[in-house]
C-alpha cells in the first residue's frame, strides 16, 4: 500500500475538520502508533540508515529490506543492517552511529514520509464524530511532535507521547495510560491503533480493545492473534466500529 502526502487540515464533506486541542470534544479516545501506523516513515529512516552505512563503506539496504524492521527504532535497523553485511558492532561504534543516524533523520524528517492511504480522512472522520485523538509512539516525543508539524498534522491530535515523555514505554502500560490521561480521556472510553504486537501488548496490559493495521511494518501471527480487530484499510476505521468496539463488555487487564 502506497502512502501520500498530507495536505493542511481543512473544510471537508458534513463537517469542518477542527484542531483536538480546541475542539472540545468529548467523545471517546483513539490512541494512534506513529511509524507503520499513521505515517509511512520507512524512507526517511532509510535514507538515514543508509547515509550512516555510507560512512562506514557498507553498501545501502533497498527499502523493502528496510521497511520489517522501520518501526522498531535506530539501534535495531542499524543492527540489523549490520548483522546483513556480517559484519560486527561495537558498543562504541553502534552509540556512535545512532547519534549519526538521529542528526541525519531530524534534518531530513518528513522528505518522503507521509500518510497512509486514506488516513488524512480517516483522522478527520473521527474528529468529526467528536472523537479525542492522541499519538503513543515510541520515537521520542521531540522527533514525533517534529514530524506531525512538519507534516501538518500535529493539531489533530490533543497529545503527542513518545518514548521519553513517561517513566517507561510501550509495551508497558504507563505509556498508554499516561496518553489518555493527557487526553482527558477515559481507559474505558479508549481504543489503541497499531501496526505491532508491541502496540496490541500495551493496549491488553491496559485493558483496552486494539485495531490491528495490516498494511503496517509489522503486524505478525502474535499481534494479528493478540488484536481485538484487524482492518486492511483506513476506510474501515469508522466512528460507528469505535462505538461497537466500545459497547462489548469491560475487558480485566492484561499482565504482559
Amino acid at each position: 500500500m502506497s502512502a501520500v502526502r498530507p495536505i493542511p487540515l481543512q473544510t471537508f464533506a458534513g463537517a469542518r475538520a477542527v484542531p483536538a486541542c480546541q475542539s472540545g470534544n468529548s467523545g471517546p479516545t483513539v490512541v494512534f502508533d506513529l511509524d507503520g501506523t499513521l505515517v509511512d516513515t520507512a524512507p526517511d529512516l532509510a535514507a538515514s540508515l543508509n547515509n550512516c552505512l555510507s560512512r562506514v563503506g557498507l553498501p545501502p539496504l533497498p527499502l523493502d529490506v528496510v521497511r520489517p524492521h522501520a518501526g522498531h527504532g535506530a539501534q535495531a535497523m542499524l543492527r540489523e543492517a549490520y548483522r546483513l553485511a556480517a559484519r560486527a558492532l561495537s558498543a562504541e561504534e553502534l552509540a556512535e552511529q545512532t547519534r549519526c543516524f538521529l542528526a541525519h533523520y531530524e534534518a531530513h524528517i518528513a522528505v518522503e514520509s507521509a500518510l497512509f492511504p486514506g488516513g488524512l480522512a480517516m483522522l478527520d472522520r473521527l474528529l468529526a464524530a467528536g472523537l479525542r485523538l492522541a499519538i503513543c509512539t515510541n520515537k521520542t516525543e521531540h522527533l514525533a511532535r517534529r514530524l506531525l508539524d512538519e507534516m501538518g498534522l500535529a493539531a489533530r491530535f490533543t497529545a503527542i507521547c513518545g518514548a521519553d515523555t513517561f517513566s517507561a514505554r510501550k509495551p508497558d502500560p504507563v505509556h498508554l495510560l499516561g496518553t489518555i490521561e493527557r487526553v482527558g480521556g477515559e481507559v474505558g472510553s479508549a481504543i489503541m491503533v497499531g501496526d505491532t504486537d508491541t502496540d496490541i501488548q500495551a493496549a491488553r496490559a491496559t485493558g483496552l480493545p486494539s485495531i490491528l493495521v495490516l498494511f503496517g511494518y509489522d503486524p505478525g501471527p502474535t499481534a494479528r492473534s493478540g488484536a481485538t480487530r484487524s482492518i486492511e484499510r483506513f476506510a474501515d476505521l469508522t466512528p460507528e466500529l469505535i462505538d461497537s468496539m466500545l459497547a462489548k463488555p469491560a475487558r480485566q487487564v492484561k499482565a504482559i
